[in-house]
């Protein structure tokens, strides 16, 4: 039985069209340990991990490539604890926050990215030996 789509996670299946289902709060934040463990069945073994850092009342947009300046995807906006698959990743603009963080992950099968910031994946070390580059 495949939960039912909500919100962001709707709009992101839609788009993006992959197989989704709800995205839901953890009960506490991935940690990057857990990356190399396959998240919910419905992401097809993908490793995934949740959106962090998104400030109230805001959301975390899906880019159409690892910067600013290619747009978002329409309609799709991500929040605080939203899982998220990682396909792959490479580098880009730094985060929109400016703490230097270059690193993007493509999220869908098609080329469609966020900014490391702004998931819960850890450093470079934790889930490079897991992520292959784009």
């Amino acid at each position: 039985m495949r939960p039912v789509l909500r919100g962001s996670a709707a709009r992101l299946a839609t788009v993006l069209g992959v197989a989704l289902a709800a995205c839901g709060l953890f009960a506490a934040p991935a940690s990057a340990a857990d990356l190399h463990t396959p998240c919910r069945d419905f992401w097809g073994g993908r490793i995934c991990t949740t959106v962090t850092a998104i400030d109230p009342g805001s959301y975390l947009a899906v880019h159409l490539a690892p910067d600013y300046a290619h747009g978002v995807v329409d309609g799709v906006q991500l929040h605080n604890g939203d899982e998220v698959p990682l396909y792959c990743w490479t580098t880009g603009a730094s985060d929109a926050d400016g703490h230097g963080d270059y690193y993007w992950f493509q999220i869908g099968e098609s080329a469609v990215f966020v900014n490391d910031y702004y998931l819960n994946t850890g450093g470079y070390a934790d889930w490079s030996p897991y992520i292959s580059h784009c």
